[in-house]
């Protein structure tokens, strides 16, 4: 997803699975398991939205201010993201929309805003976590192979780096793929294609978690790529070629990852056991 700001996003309601426009919730683990497995960066790694709203809630009510602010600032931050989600050229005129019509307040929220370009940007709580575990994974015969990690991210080089830098991502993944770099944003199937050149793996072994479902979902598609989509706010799915799998936090991407042979064994009921034992006794027979 693009971004070149922060915020924090509202808490995940989680994944709805009577929603109509949903695809089937499938938990079962993909197969076969990918060896490369590629991430979005804004809102799948790390929570964009959230500090964006963080951001713009100090910009404007900051240096003093909040009281002033009336009961504005949800609105102001609401019509800011509807009107730019990540510039801040339009804040003069947003000021006048919401009644402060001094110039120099929007001057100030602006300097503050690009000055902390990534204030409260961090990642989702369980990124770590999430990279670590599905570094590995397990082959038919039992061994563990490490497995290439990935990031695809749409954004102009400086910022989408500095951000990078700052997260720590380096050392958590073997590379990052950046738009700006590249010339070519998602869901152009060139900036995926450069990802599988790096990871040195075919479309087939490759999967994509994402919270787009126009950037990550369609992109990885086009690609040949399976894609999981990070469904954060539990909105279901808008239509279209669904994804492979869907879940409601980068966490519940760890047991589709996993090797079907290591996927936890359901407890059968008594019917079920009983119809086994006759099948059982006809195969003896």
């Amino acid at each position: 997803m693009m971004a070149s700001g922060a915020s924090f996003p509202p808490p995940s309601r989680g994944f709805d699975e009577t929603s109509t426009n949903a695809p089937p919730f499938d938990r079962s683990p993909l197969d076969p398991p990918p060896t490369l497995v590629l991430f979005d960066l804004d809102d799948t790694l790390c929570d964009y939205a959230s500090a964006r709203d963080a951001r713009l809630r100090q910009a404007f009510g900051g240096t003093g201010r909040w009281e002033e602010m009336d009961g504005r600032l949800d609105a102001m931050v609401a019509d800011s993201i509807a009107s730019d989600p990540h510039g801040s050229d339009h804040f003069p005129e947003l000021f006048r929309r919401h009644g402060i019509l001094d110039p120099e307040r929007a001057q100030d929220a602006m300097a503050w805003y690009r000055r902390h370009r990534f204030h409260a940007l961090r990642l989702h709580p369980a990124a770590l976590e999430t990279l670590a575990a599905v570094r590995h994974y397990r082959t038919t015969g039992g061994a563990m192979l490490p497995r290439g990690l990935g990031v695809i991210t749409n954004g102009p080089a400086e910022i989408q780096r500095a951000k990078i830098e700052l997260l720590g991502l380096d050392d958590l993944v073997d590379f990052c793929v950046v738009s700006g770099e590249e010339g070519v944003w998602k869901p152009d199937p060139r900036i995926f294609a450069e990802a599988l050149r790096r990871g040195g793996t075919e479309a087939a072994d490759a999967v994509f978690v994402g919270d787009s479902a126009e950037h990550d979902v369609a992109g990885a598609r086009g690609a040949g790529i399976r894609p999981i989509w990070v469904d954060t706010l539990g909105r279901g799915w808008p239509g279209g070629p669904p994804p492979d799998r869907v879940v409601a936090t980068i966490a519940d991407v760890v047991p589709l990852l996993a090797s079907v042979n290591d996927r936890p064994r359901r407890a059968l009921g008594a019917e079920e056991k009983r119809k086994r034992g006759v099948e059982a006794d006809d195969v003896r027979r």
